[in-house]
């Protein structure tokens, strides 16, 4: 059953099938929360805030638009992430082990060391980034197309490519420095 599908029945009153919904996007929404926010504390319930609040205002959605129920889901979640890190402006907007991948277990002692260094470097970079250049490199890393990218973030699909761009060149600048400005290439 298509998301738009399942949003009708909703808005015809059949209150059981947002829960299709919440069992679909549950974890890639928390997923996409924590990438914002890098406050497992806190994502259970931005990512409960969301849901309630998409539940509430579903009466609202034009299921007649070509805007997908996903790409109004995560903006949604994305705002709700800027109005937590404003609550927060004092600390860091968010921790990333895992946006660089994982090791894994077979490596020699060097190669795990050399790979958490770059874990780290990546890490460091991302943090630096604004935010509406981390929230792309994070759904570029996710696999998202350019498509989803730009309905995701409620831009144009040329605005994202040109944001994506300046975002991985940013981020090379910063990897660079982390490590001295010795121009390490490879992430």
């Amino acid at each position: 059953m298509e998301d738009i599908d399942v949003v009708r029945l909703v808005k015809d009153g059949d209150i059981e099938a947002f829960s299709i919904l919440v069992e679909k996007y549950h974890r890639h929404l928390l997923n996409f929360i924590y990438s914002l926010v890098g406050d497992e504390d806190i994502v259970e319930d931005i990512g409960q805030e969301v849901f309630l609040s998409v539940y509430k205002s579903l009466k609202n959605f034009d299921d007649n638009r070509s805007t997908p129920f996903s790409a109004w889901l995560f903006i949604t979640a994305r705002n709700r992430c800027i109005s937590e890190l404003r609550k927060k402006r004092g600390r860091k907007m968010i921790a990333l082990e895992d946006a660089a991948g994982i090791i894994a277990d077979d490596k020699t002692g060097m190669e795990r060391l050399i790979e958490n260094e770059r874990r780290q470097a990546v890490k460091a970079s991302l943090e630096q980034l604004p935010e509406h250049h981390r929230s792309i490199i994070l759904r570029s890393l996710q696999g998202d197309s350019m498509d989803e990218i730009a309905k995701g973030e409620d831009i144009a699909p040329g605005t994202a490519k040109s944001r994506l761009f300046r975002a991985r060149e940013r981020l090379k600048i910063f990897v660079r420095e982390y490590f001295g400005g010795k121009g390490y290439e490879k992430i």
